[in-house]
């Protein structure tokens, strides 16, 4: 009785034992490597006469076998890396190896071009779970945090940080205007002058966007958002400050933007932002201060330019 209990506990226990010792298959990262030139210095052409791109996969041992969607032309195995030339435009891949569960129409992240080096890294057993949803969550969201300067119609630096998810962002930025307005007067009822300010422009903005890829290193981000407009007045001239009300103009703007990123590298984007702002609502300061000066009024009601670079982390 015992050795027919043990015998059934052991056939029960069998397809747990053999589940929890699989092995499966992942692929950790893929991305195109832009300063390898292996694919572009001998080209090896497909079927169409077209330059092949290559994959470089990077494993532990080169029992590996992978299969593509649209074929391979040449294969290379060398220690620790199978190198494989694949048409323009390969989309899937199959990876299998002996006693381990294979890795079935994996959807490649990127597009394949030609003459273009891509490199994927190949990983086995249970850590890989862990590994992979880390390179996932990285892949999938980011901060970013960017300098640039504001070309018009206010001209100043600028800095920005950004949280993406995907394809969206989050972003709030501040722009230090260094535009200065002229003496601008205020008289009491007796006409003499109460204060002189010169006016200098800040701004703090925060914005939504949602990137279309273009190219692996192009891609554009239409935004909406809303902007905070404070212009703070500096007394002039050594002339006394008799009422404290004129010393800050407020407006804000809703805006709309097109950001062009272009990719530098892996870690610095350059963008070129045109931007339009539509003035909401400015106090009766802000209103002074547009009718006395048209560059100002241009600050929450009108195009400006701002270009700089940014930073993935």
């Amino acid at each position: 009785m015992i050795i027919r209990f043990r015998i059934i506990l052991m056939f029960l226990l069998f397809p747990v034992a053999v589940t929890s010792w699989a092995q499966d298959i992942q692929i950790s990262s893929f991305e195109r490597n832009v300063t390898s030139l292996i694919a572009s210095i001998s080209p090896v052409e497909d079927n169409a006469g077209e330059a092949c791109a290559v994959i470089r996969f990077f494993t532990r041992d080169n029992d590996f076998e992978i299969e593509l969607n649209l074929g391979s032309v040449k294969t290379e195995k060398l220690t620790g890396e199978i190198r494989m030339w694949v048409p323009r435009g390969t989309k899937r891949l199959t990876v299998r190896h002996k006693g381990m569960m294979p890795l079935v129409n994996y959807e490649i992240p990127v597009r394949i071009e030609s003459k273009s080096t891509y490199e994927a890294v190949i990983e086995t057993t249970s850590s890989v779970h862990r590994s992979t949803e880390t390179s996932d969550t990285k892949k999938n969201s980011s901060v970013y945090a960017g300098a640039g300067y504001n070309v018009t119609s206010i001209a100043g630096p600028s800095v920005a940080i950004g949280f993406s998810f995907k394809q969206h962002n989050i972003e709030a930025g501040f722009i230090y205007g260094l535009n200065e307005t002229k003496p601008l007067y205020f008289y009491g009822t007796d006409g003499d002058v109460m204060a002189a300010y010169r006016y200098q422009p800040m701004r703090i903005n925060i914005r939504y966007g949602y990137e279309v890829k273009l190219t692996d290193f192009l891609s554009v981000v239409p935004q909406i958002g809303a902007a905070y407009n404070m212009v703070n007045g500096k007394t002039y001239s050594g002339i006394s400050n008799k009422n404290s009300k004129y010393e800050t103009a407020q407006s804000v703007s809703a805006l709309i933007a097109a950001r062009l990123i272009v990719g530098l590298g892996k870690h610095l984007l350059l963008h070129v932002t045109p931007e339009y702002d539509f003035g909401i609502y400015k106090n009766y300061n802000s209103k002074l201060i547009a009718d006395y000066d048209k560059t100002f009024k241009n600050w929450t009601d009108g195009f400006c330019l701002n270009v700089g670079l940014m930073v993935p982390f």
